[in-house]
């Protein structure tokens, strides 16, 4: 019982393990242009079109993305210019983490 179920896990892991290298693939493979068609809209929700149109990984607090609405992105961009675009003018910025994942965080006050 025990190995079968080690070997499940384990199974799962591996699977895991496969998405998220070929998500880091996806996010690396991204930076080539792309057109994008994203309204202005509450900023989570263009945050979840963001990914689903580039196949990154977006995380955002909603604590940051409640009452903002994101700048509409249209044309061939880089996934950078996109994101840039749609959170000119939010106090937000975007970070890419060693993996790929794209993680939204307030910008520093002038100054710091």
């Amino acid at each position: 019982m025990m190995g079968r179920r080690l070997r499940m896990l384990a199974t799962r892991a591996i699977a895991h393990l496969c998405l998220a290298v070929m998500m880091i693939v996806a996010s690396r493979a991204d930076e080539a242009t792309k057109h994008f068609d994203i309204k202005a809209q509450p900023l989570a929700e263009a945050l979840m079109a963001f990914g689903a149109q580039t196949g990154a990984i977006v995380l955002a607090s909603s604590e940051l993305t409640t009452g903002k609405l994101s700048k509409p992105v249209t044309g061939d961009l880089s996934p950078r210019e996109a994101l840039l675009r749609m959170l000119q003018g939010t106090g937000l910025k975007f970070e890419t983490s060693a993996n790929g994942t794209i993680l939204i965080a307030r910008e520093s006050p002038p100054g710091h």
